[in-house]
């Protein structure tokens, strides 16, 4: 049934008054707040800080993750407390930082086709229809392998127009999934080099 009252009173003395005891007893008190305060700061999510996270592939650099991420390179680079001189290994997970999310793709061909037409003058359309066929099959959320070169119904290579691509408000790679915008830098690639050249 326990102990009498008398002898649980002298337990509690002897405890109190024992300097070695009393010492231990804070020494294990200390050391169990400190193992619950270190168990909360392990299991605290890395979500909360670090979603989503993104594999390293072979070739990557800070860089091309920023671009395929559509993300600043400086946001990429605060988030994962790294420089530009940070080593990437293949097989690497990162933080990617939030970026704008990614336009709707659920368009039919028909509407797709209606798009294209909208945008080109009628004496290209047919030619430019075809095109964005052979190149993407009229999916406007196609990326380009295997280096992520290329985005959307006309597989624009946006580093090499990525200089001139702000004239028409285009300033991330990933807005070229969009196909209104693509098909209208795709009208103005046609211009620029008065030709199909780039899709020859």
């Amino acid at each position: 049934m326990g102990r009498p009252a008398k002898a649980l009173s002298g337990f509690n003395r002897t405890v109190g008054s024992n300097p070695t005891l009393s010492a231990r007893v804070r020494r294990l008190s200390l050391t169990a707040i400190t193992t619950i305060v270190v168990l909360v700061v392990a299991v605290a999510p890395a979500s909360a800080t670090c979603n989503p996270t993104y594999v390293v592939k072979r070739g990557d650099s800070w860089w091309r993750i920023a671009e395929k991420s559509n993300v600043t390179l400086a946001a990429l680079l605060r988030v994962n407390k790294a420089k530009q001189s940070t080593m990437l290994k293949p097989k690497d997970a990162i933080c990617i930082p939030n970026s704008t999310p990614t336009p709707d793709t659920n368009y039919t061909d028909a509407e797709i086709i209606q798009i294209i037409r909208d945008i080109w003058p009628d004496e290209h359309e047919e030619r430019a229809i075809y095109i964005a066929r052979r190149e993407s099959k009229l999916d406007p959320s196609v990326i380009g392998i295997p280096n992520d070169c290329c985005y959307g119904l006309f597989q624009i290579y946006y580093r090499w127009h990525k200089s001139w691509l702000p004239k028409i408000g285009v300033t991330s790679a990933r807005q070229l999934l969009d196909p209104t915008t693509n098909v209208t830098a795709a009208l103005q690639i046609y211009r620029r080099n008065n030709g199909w050249g780039p899709w020859e």
